[in-house]
């Protein structure tokens, strides 16, 4: 049923794009090319995202700092996760090999990729959306939110390893 879903969907838009009189094919391209024009503007972001987040990565700078009983190595995670949600899996998959998922990383690191959204990456798209140009206060709730979810993370996964 599942292989059927995409399609079934697909035809279901089409039907109602002809019964209201749209015209379907030119909706279509509008879209791709609003599509093409999005990803253009956000390609240098995630571009950069990539580069910074493989560096963070394979460099280990971070791996030796303790934030608010933290362990280093999920300081890449944190500053991740608020930029990148790809970058952040491919994070968190190196955290779960090299320390495993049972253990107090790899349970703060699941709480924070359960709990946190890639915040920057989610305002910056909204705000080209909506023409937003000061996203200070917005960007700030957010931070603080994620950190808070950090730290709350730390918390619940030290009541829950002892």
């Amino acid at each position: 049923m599942s292989n059927y879903l995409v399609p079934i969907f697909i035809l279901v838009v089409l039907i109602l794009g002809v019964l209201e009189r749209k015209n379907v094919y030119n909706l279509f391209i509008e879209g791709a090319i609003q599509g093409i024009k999005t990803a253009y503007n956000i390609f240098p972001y995630v571009f950069a995202i990539t580069i910074i987040s493989g560096l963070l990565k394979d460099t280990k700078i971070l791996s030796n700092i303790s934030l608010f009983g933290m362990d280093g190595n999920l300081l890449p995670l944190i500053i991740m996760k608020p930029l990148s949600g790809g970058a952040s899996a491919s994070i968190i998959v190196d955290i779960f090999k090299n320390f495993g998922t049972d253990t107090f990383i790899g349970m703060v690191a699941s709480i924070l990729m359960a709990s946190t959204e890639t915040t920057l990456y989610v305002i910056s798209i909204m705000a080209s959306r909506i023409k937003l140009k000061d996203t200070k206060i917005v960007i700030i709730c957010g931070l603080i939110g994620d950190l808070t979810a950090a730290i709350v993370a730390v918390i619940i996964s030290k009541l829950i390893t002892g």
